[in-house]
C-alpha cells in the first residue's frame, strides 16, 4: 500500500526535534528511568518547547530554581475570624485546682493525697505502663464487667503481652 502525500498527512507532521531538546530528553528519561519510544519524542519535544511549564508546576523554564513546587493555595476560606469561647472559671475542676497539694503540712501526714482524689478505685494512685493498668482493672473489676467490656480488656491484654515481649525496654 502507498502512502499518499495530502494535505491530510501533512498537518500531523510535527517539525523535528531540537538538537538541544533532545539531548535535554535523552537525559531526563535516563534519569527518571522512563522508557519513551522514538515515535513520542515530538509530543515530548512540544512540552518540552513551551518551557516544561505544563509538567513543572508553572515554572517558566526547563531547569527550575528550586526542586519543588509550593502547591496550590489552602481551598478552605474563612469568612471571618472565630468568637473566643468564653471559660468558665469556676468548674469543678479549676475550682479545685491545687487543694490537696498542702494536705500533708495542715493534717500532720496523715492522709496521702490520693485518697482524696475521686475515681476509679483501680486507678487511684496508679503508676505504670498500659498492661499493668489493664492487668489491674481486671483484677479489679473484672467479674463485674459487662461480657463485651471483658472481652475487648482481655484482647487489649493480649496484643498487650505480644507486644511488650518483643520491644522496648521491659524485654
Amino acid at each position: 500500500m502507498q502512502r499518499q502525500e495530502g494535505s491530510a498527512y501533512k498537518s500531523h507532521r510535527v517539525e523535528p526535534m531540537h538538537t538541544l531538546l533532545q539531548f535535554q530528553f535523552q537525559i531526563l528519561c535516563k534519569i527518571n528511568g522512563m522508557a519513551v519510544s522514538r515515535r513520542h519524542w515530538p509530543a515530548v519535544a512540544s512540552v518540552l518547547r513551551r518551557g516544561w511549564t505544563a509538567l513543572s508546576g508553572g515554572c517558566p523554564s526547563f531547569t527550575s530554581q528550586r526542586p519543588f513546587t509550593l502547591g496550590v493555595p489552602a481551598l478552605i476560606r474563612m469568612h471571618a475570624i472565630p468568637e473566643p469561647r468564653a471559660a468558665d472559671r469556676w468548674t469543678e475542676k479549676r475550682a479545685t485546682f491545687g487543694v490537696f497539694d498542702n494536705v500533708g503540712i495542715l493534717g500532720g501526714f496523715a492522709v496521702h493525697p490520693r485518697a482524696l482524689v475521686r475515681g476509679p478505685a483501680w486507678l487511684r494512685g496508679f503508676r505504670g505502663n498500659e498492661l499493668q493498668r489493664c492487668l489491674r482493672k481486671r483484677r479489679f473489676v473484672g467479674e463485674r464487667m459487662f461480657e463485651a467490656d471483658l472481652h475487648n480488656l482481655n484482647k487489649r491484654v493480649r496484643y498487650l503481652y505480644k507486644r511488650f515481649n518483643r520491644y522496648g525496654k521491659m524485654r
